[in-house]
């Protein structure tokens, strides 16, 4: 009974250090030496055993492995951890009821970099999906399902506790045998797309989490509205819905007003059965109430009706709203100006790629001590934007305490936020110091390196040049005039290019003079003459201007958090141009992934 009382105790006072290592182990150390260091507290006693072991087999981190003379030789290689780890499960059943999230950070890669072996790849997890009975969620491994029947599917719909699942939808592969040839022209209900994918997804009634993503090439067996709903209609705690891709006939407006009550995260991405009617219809339907994170991708709406129907009352719980698409809203021939307004928005992302600007010119200094200084011209603001600021203007969102604007048009939004002091980041900074470079042309020339990621995939770099002689002391243009110009007619959107174009308005502020102090001595004679330069912004906001990317993503990538990233992670192109992952050697010595420091993407990302 002691001995009891004494494991509560300390298992009490360890799960809550341990919960925060685990947080924590990313940015400290590698897994590697986290598990090396739970594994020694479990061998300290019998006490300190069970709490180690249950911090490692709740949710056990595995990882592939090069090979190794005590290990089993396997026609996979990197595979022996899970299949040791799948063989201690099995051989105590106790563990493996233990087990609520398997985090196969590493396998991702191998399944992507595989050709003929990813199906037995997707096998070996599956068979440690099978010696997990209570498992909730499979982290970091994700495998298209192409509609017809494979391991790593069936397994997950037989876990009767999984709370999170991932569909990767794909065109099924035109293979037919003798079995189909002989039940051509019959229906059986086992071969329906349909009827496989509802008994799939059957057993999950405490799923809270739900990833519908549909490959962009047109499918020959798309999900229709029956299975959408159906799958809908067995999930009655779900709480969190991500949608994207799927065709005009799988997710229509009928399908957007069949999701579940109590609702509080949505994404829809990319749905051309989804109409600015239907979005209306569901904004005033009782299931909007529960919303507290929207997001709407690529969406094309262009009546501003529409999202003023989402920033109204009717959204109640409303606390993050995203709107991502090319071109602006309009008021389509509206008689009243709509307006914005919402009680409990704290957060929102307003991103309409058409009100990009150019990037902001710089102009060289006039000694070595003198700061680059930019000019930018930038286009008038949409109506959306302006209808935006005016709702900032006059309360209509009072509880917004963070915006992000990528494209911020003369920066009317960011005049209406708290003034920054710099919008470049330490690494924007370096970058641009190691960017300016003489050529052999009599220029200086700036290349701002951008990634070549499926979102920014037009160019890889900004070039940008300017005629001067090579001395620095030399003296420039004049401060308006652009001394950089841009020499290609394409570029990506990326965060980097909207803090330099933020950067650009606090610079040119600080030219004007917003007050001047004047000390005169009592015999009259001026000691002091100093005049302080403006700013951009407003003292009173209590509005953040938010110039960094979702977390987890690459200071030089795309802002918003996709399926893509998901899947790939951090990876780079190789010099094939094969997607290879991002390696890096940590202080103890280990290579492990480079994404492991900063936090893997997980689905939670997603919202």
């Amino acid at each position: 009974m002691a001995e009891t009382d004494d494991f509560d105790f300390q298992l009490e006072f360890l799960q809550p250090v341990l919960r925060e290592d685990r947080q924590q182990f990313t940015q400290r150390t590698c897994p590697s030496c986290y598990l090396r260091d739970l594994n020694s507290l479990a061998r300290t006693n019998r006490v300190w055993h069970k709490a180690a072991n249950t911090a490692m087999y709740t949710k056990p981190l595995v990882f592939t492995n090069k090979e190794h003379g005590k290990l089993p030789k396997l026609n996979i290689k990197g595979t022996s951890r899970l299949k040791l780890l799948r063989k201690t499960l099995r051989d105590n059943l106790g563990l493996g009821r233990r087990v609520r999230e398997l985090h196969l950070v590493d396998f991702q890669a191998l399944y992507l970099n595989a050709s003929i072996e990813r199906e037995e790849i997707a096998n070996s997890v599956a068979s440690l999906v099978m010696a997990c009975p209570s498992l909730e969620r499979l982290v970091g491994f994700h495998a298209p399902f192409a509609h017809g029947f494979d391991r790593l599917s069936y397994a997950l719909s037989t876990r009767t506790c999984l709370k999170e699942r991932v569909w990767m939808l794909t065109d099924r592969e035109d293979e037919f045998g003798e079995d189909d040839e002989l039940t051509s022209g019959h229906y059986i209900r086992e071969c329906d797309p349909t009827e496989r994918f509802l008994d799939l997804n059957s057993k999950h009634r405490f799923l809270s989490t739900l990833i519908l993503d549909q490959e962009p090439e047109p499918s020959s067996t798309p999900l229709n509205y029956r299975a959408v709903v159906g799958t809908f209609k067995g999930f009655p705690y779900l709480r969190h819905l991500s949608v994207s891709g799927l065709s005009e006939t799988s997710f229509t407006n009928l399908a957007l007003n069949a999701i579940p009550d109590n609702l509080q995260s949505l994404r829809l991405e990319d749905l051309p059965g989804v109409t600015e009617k239907g979005i209306q219809r569901f904004a005033a339907s009782p299931q909007a109430i529960s919303i507290r994170k929207l997001t709407l991708m690529d969406m094309n709406i262009t009546n501003l009706a529409t999202i003023a129907s989402i920033l109204s009352p009717h959204f109640a719980s409303l606390q993050r709203f995203t709107l991502v698409q090319d071109a602006p809203p309009m008021l389509d021939g509206a008689r009243t100006m709509p307006k914005f307004r919402s009680h409990s928005l704290r957060y929102i992302h307003w991103e309409l790629r058409s009100e990009a600007s150019p990037l902001p010119a710089l102009t060289l200094p006039t000694s070595v001590d003198s700061s680059c200084s930019f000019a930018i011209s930038e286009p008038m603001c949409c109506t959306a934007t302006s209808i935006l600021a005016d709702a900032i203007k006059n309360r209509a969102l009072p509880s917004l305490r963070r915006i992000r604007i990528p494209h911020d048009p003369q920066g009317i939004i960011q005049s209406l936020c708290k003034p920054l002091a710099t919008a470049l980041l330490p690494s924007d900074t370096s970058k641009f110091a190691n960017a300016l470079r003489p050529s052999p042309t009599n220029q200086y020339s700036m290349q701002l390196d951008e990634p070549n990621t499926p979102n920014t995939p037009r160019t890889k770099h900004f070039s940008y040049s300017v005629m001067s002689t090579l001395r620095v002391d030399s003296k420039s243009n004049s401060p308006t005039s652009p001394a950089f110009s841009p020499n290609a007619t394409e570029f990506a959107l990326t965060p980097l290019r909207s803090r330099l174009a933020a950067q650009s308005r606090i610079l040119i502020a600080r030219k004007e003079a917003a007050m001047t102090f004047r000390i005169f001595d009592p015999e009259g004679k001026k000691r002091l003459d100093k005049t302080v330069g403006d700013y951009v912004g407003s003292v009173s906001s209590k509005i953040s201007y938010h110039l960094k990317p979702d977390d987890g993503l690459s200071e030089q990538s795309e802002w918003i958090t996709g399926i893509d990233d998901l899947l790939y992670g951090d990876r780079v192109q190789d010099a094939a141009g094969e997607q290879a992952p991002v390696r890096i050697r940590g202080p103890c010595g280990h290579i492990f992934d480079g994404g492991m420091r900063r936090g893997r993407i997980t689905v939670k990302s997603l919202f």
